[in-house]
């Protein structure tokens, strides 16, 4: 089991709807909600996931790398990013650049038809 906490504010935004950047939650805000749901975790096996939307959302690759550190020093178990772009490029590149700091998710909305092989 598990849960995925989303680093967009409320009311959240369609990112796919907007093609200016959309407001994320504070970065240290959002870290401390990671590190309180890793308090309170009472199941070793419950996973907790950072979906960082600093890409999707229009922030660029530095805010979503920043970002992801954060919350796996924050304690998240995993990183989930996603991307607008048609192609997996963007998310290849987090990926090289991210490395194995955490086992990363992805959000496949738009590149789909990609090969599955080409992610790992």
């Amino acid at each position: 089991a598990g849960v995925c906490f989303e680093d967009k504010i409320f009311p959240k935004t369609n990112s796919f709807l907007r093609s200016t950047a959309q407001p994320l939650a504070d970065m240290e805000e959002f870290a401390g909600k990671i590190r309180a749901a890793k308090e309170a975790q009472r199941d070793e096996d419950f996973v907790v996931v950072a979906r960082v939307e600093a890409l999707i959302a229009g922030h660029g690759m530095e805010e979503a790398l920043k970002r992801g550190e954060a919350y796996r020093k924050a304690g998240a178990d995993a990183v989930l990013i996603h991307s607008r772009e048609r192609h997996p490029d963007e998310i290849l590149q987090f990926k090289k650049e991210w490395g194995d700091r955490l086992p990363l998710v992805i959000v496949p909305t738009k590149y789909y038809t990609t090969p599955t092989e080409v992610f790992r």
